[in-house]
């Protein structure tokens, strides 16, 4: 008999441990949940730490601390906050364009490191006034938020860079990658207005890139999504998908890279009744141009924000490797061809029609 009670002692001592529950809650309502994080010079300290906390009723409240550390300067908004600062919602980081010329080496660690920061989070370089760009906002709608700019499910487009925390991270330890973080100001109707690229070497902001110029990188690195309007002289054209082919070869004078994009298009407008060869002509000289341009700004810059040396990485040595950006990069020989698909012509239905009309 007494061989029974003792495990069911034991079993009744258990339970009470089991029905716990979460005894370190924090009710939402105890809770600051902000979503932007911004980081720029302080005027004092080392870092200006700000943080955008949405409200319910569609504004934003703003929480901001001075400090010689990112860290620090959380402690110290916490410390005077009347609840609890979870950032684990935290969706973009803005750093001013001053701090990204400096290096953004730090800010991106610490992100990486902080156990209650998403690596998804998206990472974006504010021009202009920074703390307008800060506590900018239009009107109250609880429906839009500044990450929304760079959100795939709401307001991004393909002329638009986009970078994630870890991507960032990875690019900055990369050999053979560079990287183009979005480059924004504040807007006048909008939250944000997009400048263009900021052209990232080793961490450090060494240029930019226009939002034309973006398209091509976004090509590059495959993340088109579809959706771009491109103009010609006399008529618009709908990209509906791209993609690239390369073809490489590590010849005497060095790395040579063939670049082959096809475009699948739809003509939206056709003003002048052009062909669609013209049509074809008109696009290909213009991105072909444009792809160019780039790389030769990007040689200039000694920035591989292409990712081209992540192409020959299985051609060099592990010294060719740590080299590639001072010497291999700047001597590539680059060669890049489009090749344009027309799926629909509007005009050609018009025609069609008014002949079926004639008839």
């Amino acid at each position: 008999m007494k061989r029974r009670i003792i495990p069911r002692l034991l079993l009744a001592f258990c339970l009470p441990c089991l029905l716990s529950g979460c005894w370190d809650i924090k009710d939402i309502n105890k809770r600051y949940l902000p979503v932007v994080m911004g980081i720029c010079d302080g005027k004092t300290e080392t870092y200006h730490v700000t943080l955008q906390v949405p409200t319910v009723t569609g504004t934003t409240q703003i929480l901001e601390q001075e400090a010689k550390s990112i860290s620090k300067a959380l402690d110290l908004i916490r410390t005077k906050s009347e609840k609890h600062v979870d950032l684990l919602h935290l969706r973009l980081i803005l750093i001013s364009e001053k701090m990204a010329e400096k290096g953004i080496d730090d800010i991106i660690d610490y992100a990486i490191r902080a156990d209650d920061i998403s690596i998804k989070g998206m990472v974006a370089i504010v021009t202009g006034d920074f703390q307008k760009a800060l506590h900018h906002q239009v009107g109250p709608t609880p429906e839009v938020s500044s990450y929304d700019y760079f959100s795939e499910e709401a307001g991004w487009t393909p002329n638009v860079s986009l970078v994630r925390l870890w991507e960032a991270y990875k690019v900055s330890r990369s050999y053979t990658q560079d990287t183009a973080i979005p480059l924004v100001e504040a807007g006048t109707d909008t939250l944000y207005e997009f400048r263009g690229s900021a052209i990232m070497r080793n961490s450090k902001m060494v240029g930019t890139l226009t939002p034309d110029e973006t398209l091509i990188n976004n090509i590059f690195s495959e993340k088109y999504t579809g959706g771009t309007i491109e103009t010609a002289e006399d008529a618009s054209i709908l990209i509906k998908k791209a993609t690239v082919r390369h073809r490489i070869k590590w010849g005497d004078s060095g790395p040579q890279l063939n670049s082959k994009l096809h475009l699948d298009i739809e003509v939206s407008e056709n003003k002048q009744g052009l062909s669609n060869q013209e049509i074809t002509e008109e696009i290909k000289t213009s991105i072909e141009k444009r792809g160019a341009n780039i790389i030769d700004k990007l040689h200039t810059l000694k920035a591989d924000v292409l990712g081209i040396g992540q192409l020959f990485k299985p051609k060099m040595t592990v010294a060719q490797l740590k080299e590639w950006k001072e010497r291999w990069y700047p001597k590539l020989q680059s060669k890049i061809e489009v090749e344009i698909n027309i799926r629909n012509n509007i005009y050609l239905k018009d025609k069609l029609r008014e002949n079926n009309l004639r008839m």
